[in-house]
């Protein structure tokens, strides 16, 4: 193994090296879930939640990032560690033997997804669409928007093998900025052509966003290839699947991951299909709530996941099981620092939040309460979506990709038969939809968490119940203040005329108030209960602060 390797250096450096992992890619990652939400407000201003945003948010969300996401968890738990351990035992240029077969599958498969795509657009549409009355030019926007964007399919999710084998060698901030110039050329696109090719009332100005889709996929690929420009020499295209040790163990992981990702793959298709049978806007709705939701979750959550699992395949492998249920507690009791309260914040604030992102153009106020009531659904459960990826890792780290995926599968069932028989035959609505996510989940975390006692070392329950009660207490007491004050504060706020801004302006100052009062009531109350998290974060804070400014001899 390389000594060089900050799996093999003492535990404080790999805790070091982690957390300033943690820290760059986060800051990335924010970076890239700022720009995607100027994609969001662009089309929530040109479009609203008409038939053109529906469109192309079935053919994004259900096409594109449907097969990126499917690749990328298929082969971070299979590939990943191979080619890690082959690097390590054989050498580099035996890795890159396996990354080649891979990759020249992959890229077969997904020309002829996007080559089915583009041959079999129309009879899609008429599919996803079933039963409502689409007109002809809406149809034909629909087709051409598939058609637009199938290449990019395949650059995008061609893009998951070299994100991979950076991530193998630990490098994680160029797959972050691979993935800031997708998200930015759609915004760019948009800005750039509508109001030159298209008028902006055009629908088929929604084709800005599809170029700008393509043109990301790209860049998104070609930004990481040339990070690995020096071992390319390494890479040649083969389908020697049986021939190429390390392949053989890799489809043998996969089954189990492959059941799971057909599971999920009919949830997320089931997300579209059931939006779309209730009506215009529903999908658009839904999908504009979740992406506030996300972007809670799609930052450090995203960022720890990524960066803990080598350092958990490392323990794993040399059996220390206390370093992994330490690991565990300290993950989970982070991220319910965090996350729990901040799920209870949006539940309370999702309609002045909402108000202040989305209400702008052709989307009003009949628009903000659908879009308020998915992100209230949603945020109910934000803390078990941040932990879900990470959690997951400790099972691949112990070499198990059954469990997980087993069990998401099951959970996928639960979520589509609420999200179907809620939203269609019960007549729930789009709550029905989103707290079917909610649900499924949360079980699926809490299920998982279950089954990992006795396979890692044992937890210390004066490290778990006392925190649990803190937290509690400190997050009604916040939940109750926030309710107050936006009581007060909304009646006085609604009557107030700013001399700029307007409507604008007191939607978020009533944010803002409300925000911040909940803010310095929990940190308040973190501190007088003593809750460890909130005393680590501010000493290590104290301490770059004085390190910054100390005046060496």
């Amino acid at each position: 193994m390389n000594n060089d390797s900050p799996l093999s250096q003492n535990n404080d450096n790999a805790g070091i090296q982690m957390s300033i992992a943690v820290v760059v890619i986060s800051v990335l990652l924010t970076v890239g879930k700022a720009v995607g939400y100027i994609k969001e407000i662009l089309l929530a201003y040109y479009f609203g939640l008409s038939r053109s945003t529906d469109a192309f948010k079935a053919v994004y969300n259900g096409l594109l990032m449907l097969i990126y996401t499917k690749v990328e968890k298929l082969l971070r738990p299979t590939y990943l560690p191979e080619f890690v351990k082959t690097k390590n035992d054989q050498s580099e240029s035996d890795a890159w033997r396996i990354t080649s077969v891979l990759s020249s599958v992959q890229f077969l498969f997904l020309l002829a997804i996007a080559a089915g795509g583009i041959i079999f657009a129309q009879p899609l549409v008429r599919l996803l669409w079933h039963g409502q009355q689409l007109t002809t030019d809406e149809i034909r926007l629909t087709v051409m928007l598939i058609r637009i964007m199938a290449p990019a399919l395949v650059l995008f999710s061609l893009s998951v093998m070299p994100e991979l084998t950076l991530h193998a060698h630990k490098r994680f901030t160029l797959p972050a900025i691979a993935e800031v110039c997708f998200k930015t050329a759609i915004p760019l696109m948009m800005v750039a052509l509508i109001g030159v090719i298209w008028a902006p009332d055009d629908p088929r100005a929604i084709y800005a966003a599809a170029i700008g889709v393509l043109l990301g996929g790209a860049a998104r690929l070609f930004v990481q290839v040339g990070g690995l420009r020096r071992a390319l020499r390494h890479f040649r295209p083969s389908l020697a699947i049986f021939t190429t040790p390390g392949v053989g163990h890799i489809f043998a992981l996969m089954p189990p991951v492959v059941l799971g990702l057909i599971f999920s793959t009919f949830r997320v298709l089931n997300d579209v299909y059931v939006p779309l049978q209730m009506g215009e806007g529903i999908l658009s709705a839904l999908d504009f709530g979740r992406k506030l939701n996300d972007l809670a979750i799609l930052i450090l959550p995203l960022a720890v996941s990524f960066v803990v699992y080598p350092y958990l395949s490392e323990w794993a492998v040399r059996g220390e099981k206390d370093r992994l249920a330490d690991a565990l507690v300290g993950m989970t009791r982070a991220m319910a620092f965090i996350f729990i309260p901040l799920s209870v914040a949006m539940v309370l604030l999702a309609h002045p939040l909402c108000s202040l992102v989305y209400e702008v153009g052709e989307t009003g106020p009949e628009g903000i309460a659908l879009i308020s009531l998915a992100l209230r659904c949603y945020a109910l459960g934000i803390f078990f979506y941040a932990v879900e990826g990470s959690i997951n890792k400790w099972y691949f780290a112990l070499k198990d990709t059954a469990t997980p995926n087993y069990v998401g599968a099951t959970m996928a069932v639960v979520h589509i038969l609420i999200a179907y028989g809620g939203g269609l035959l019960l007549g729930w609505g789009l709550g029905a939809v989103a707290l079917a996510l909610t649900i499924s989940k949360s079980a699926k975390v809490i299920i998982l968490y279950g089954l990992l006692r006795g396979r890692i070392g044992k937890v210390d329950p004066r490290r778990v119940y006392p925190f649990v009660l803190k937290l509690l207490l400190c997050t009604m007491v916040m939940g109750i203040i926030v309710h107050l004050v936006g009581r007060q504060v909304g009646p006085a706020v609604a009557t107030w005329q700013p001399p700029i801004g307007g409507a604008k302006v007191r939607v978020a100052a009533l944010f803002g108030v409300t925000g911040l009062a909940g803010i310095a009531v929990f940190l308040t109350m973190a501190a007088l209960t003593r809750i460890e998290e909130l005393f680590t974060v501010g000493n290590y804070v104290i301490e770059k602060i004085r390190g910054r400014f100390a005046i060496s001899d």
